[in-house]
């Protein structure tokens, strides 16, 4: 198996053969074929393709000789490969929902909670702001199209029927409209809107601004409005359907899925000014947080499903900093530091249990909702939650993204094949097992087309603390979906939270808060961390620079160079003021790193963790299938170094 002690290695081992539609290139990715393929069989409400423009990601390129250390912009690169390669190209690009890369054929499959697609949409300009990726452009196009084709009379936008025969039925959560060609859900809209606020910015087209608008406005007549609070009486409405005025609020499940919708909104109202969106944003997050009984009154909550209460508390945390509502904002901080402490999540290594209970699996949503919330929380002033970010990124977080597939093809023998019914996987709906067990692996809906080769970029679903394809420390070696398109649609969209908040420039000056390799158009950041306690800022522009020190590190241990010459240093909290800065300056900050070694408790099992600085270089006991922490290298004190391929975009999102 080849160490995975590197940050990112390609899988040049993988079969170089082609598919129906695609072929992997010699980079080892999976790429598209020609232009985007149209669907002869999906109908969706609006026939007519419109014509879009796709944004061109303008931005300086260069190479640089960098530190072989965890590189955000690396692993965008590879989300981007995540998004765009497991896809179905004879249904518009539509994500498989699922994949099991445990079984022989590995498979990818659609299910009704295909719908996850909206969380691609948004993550993937994202990507391609940080690594400058144009891999499969033709998705985007094709994506950007079916949103304008699926928005419907009243505004909101509606998923089709025919062309899908694995949406049918209910999908356990209420049952689809009888008789009817499409259907909406307001989640779906919801969450929407943030891809819709993005292709706004990114291309400048006023056609987006107004598809959102109508949007909200359809979403503002399709609630049930309490008057400081609203909410949808149902998961999924038929054309034209809107909830009865005097419909009782529905169960916990369908209000955690407004939280989807809550975020969606402020996002679209802070990109856009839109108050129809904030206004309803609000309301919308007022019945999550009070009417909802997923919360207590001062944030705290209990049992139940992780990233469930997680992304509730996210989505009121974007509505707090949209609206300054600075009651919400405490809500929030309350309940994530009631999650921070609970036994089911682990604050070394940012392992977070799926349920709030000690014996479940990981799920990388709830990794990155955790670290979404420590960012932003920290952003709006609610506390200093740096040092949790740091931790989690460089270890659960940075192992769940699938890097390389060569373990793949070294799992046991026999290995199953898909079976008749699936067992048990997360996100498979009954009619789904029905639909599988008369498809099987052949047909529309499934695959085994390349499924390790195009996964890589992917987040895993069910990890453990040691190995990626976590469930089979319990025998379940076929029971469930490695990865889900939740997981990475989260995971992908996190990636853009820590690469943004690396480094901040606003008023001539520069804070560096992660150390974490970053190019940027005020200065690179080369992080020598866990080889060697140091991190060299290079400037671009004249700036007041400081870096905020790790955890670990006493005030008086920090050193400072400027070129040649020691600098001296004033300290602003955790903060190492380093003062004025001229470009072609190098700042290299020194301090000491050690080995520290952790006994842990993660999923009841214990852990031995040899950790350096906050990552964790050793496991024990060590993961067999996709092992994480193979990262002997970085005990060696002696960096690395590679080549980068750096890209430093014109247009920076703040989001």
């Amino acid at each position: 198996m080849r160490n995975r002690s590197s940050d990112l290695s390609l899988p040049n081992e993988c079969p170089k053969n082609d598919g129906p539609h695609g072929r992997i290139n010699a980079a080892g990715f999976w790429e598209w074929v020609g232009p985007p393929r149209r669907s002869q069989t999906i109908k969706y409400i609006n026939p007519e393709v419109p014509a879009i423009q796709v944004p061109t990601y303008p931005g300086a390129r260069y190479e640089a000789v960098v530190p072989d250390t965890l590189d955000l912009a690396e692993r965008a690169a590879l989300a981007a490969h995540g998004l765009t390669a497991p896809l179905d190209a004879d249904a518009d690009y539509e994500q498989y929902f699922a994949t099991r890369l445990q079984l022989d054929p590995p498979i990818m499959f659609h299910s009704f909670h295909d719908w996850c697609q909206m969380k691609w949409q948004e993550a993937l300009p994202l990507m391609r702001v940080i690594s400058g990726s144009r891999l499969n452009e033709q998705v985007d196009q094709r994506w950007m199209e079916i949103v304008m084709q699926m928005q419907g009379p009243d505004g909101v936008l509606y998923q089709p029927f025919a062309g899908r025969p694995w949406v049918t039925g209910t999908d356990g959560h209420g049952t689809l409209p009888p008789d009817s060609d499409h259907y909406t859900a307001p989640l779906y809209n919801g969450r929407m809107l943030g891809a819709i606020a993005l292709y706004y910015q990114l291309t400048g087209d006023e056609c987006w601004k107004h598809v959102g608008m109508k949007v909200v406005d359809g979403l503002t007549k399709q609630a049930v409005d309490k008057g400081d609070y609203a909410y949808f009486s149902q998961f999924i409405f038929g054309v034209n359907e809107v909830s009865p005025p005097d419909a009782p609020l529905p169960g916990q499940w369908c209000q955690m899925g407004f939280s989807w919708t809550v975020m969606g909104l402020a996002q679209f109202h802070k990109v856009t000014g839109y108050e129809p969106a904030l206004t309803l944003s609000g309301k919308l997050a007022r019945c999550v947080r009070d009417k909802s009984g997923l919360f207590a009154a001062d944030g705290r909550w209990s049992g139940g499903h992780f990233h469930g209460h997680l992304y509730s508390l996210l989505a009121m945390l974007e509505y707090g900093m949209a609206a300054d509502d600075a009651e919400m904002i405490q809500f929030v901080k309350t309940g994530y530091e009631c999650a921070r402490a609970k036994a089911s999540m682990d604050p070394i290594v940012g392992y977070v249990s799926e349920a709030d209970s000690p014996g479940c699996f990981s799920e990388t949503c709830g990794v990155a909702d955790m670290i979404a919330l420590a960012l932003k929380l920290t952003e709006a002033g609610a506390g200093d939650y740096w040092d949790d970010v740091d931790r989690w990124t460089r270890n659960q977080f940075a192992e769940n993204q699938l890097t390389s597939c060569d373990w793949v093809l070294e799992l046991p023998e026999p290995r199953p094949s898909a079976p008749a019914r699936p067992a048990g996987g997360f996100g498979e709906d009954v009619l789904f097992k029905d639909f599988l067990a008369s498809q099987r692996v052949t047909g529309p809906g499934v695959t085994i087309d390349k499924v390790p080769e195009r996964s890589l970029g992917v987040f895993a679903s069910y990890p453990s603390a040691n190995e990626w394809l976590g469930p089979c420390n319990e025998g379940n070696f076929g029971d469930y979906n490695v990865h889900s398109a939740c997981c990475t649609g989260n995971g992908t969209r996190a990636i853009y939270y820590v690469w943004e908040h690396i480094l901040r420039c606003q008023d001539g000056k520069l804070k560096v808060n992660l150390l974490l390799n970053r190019a940027s158009p005020w200065a690179d950041v080369d992080s020598f961390l866990p080889y060697e306690g140091r991190v060299d800022v290079k400037i671009k522009q004249a700036c007041e620079l400081s870096v905020r020190i790790p955890e670990w590190v006493k005030p008086e241990e920090a050193k400072c160079r400027v070129n040649d010459a020691d600098r001296p240093m004033s300290w602003d909290g955790r903060y190492a003021v380093i003062g004025k800065v001229q470009p072609k300056d190098v700042a290299m900050l020194t301090f000491p790193i050690f080995e520290r070694t952790d006994k842990v408790q993660i999923q009841g099992r214990e852990y031995i963790l040899i950790c350096k600085g906050n990552d964790v270089v050793h496991i024990d006991p060590p993961g067999r299938y996709g092992q994480f922490y193979q990262r002997e290298k970085y005990r060696e004190n002696k960096v690395q170094w590679k080549k980068a391929n750096r890209f430093i975009s014109q247009q920076l999102i703040n989001w």
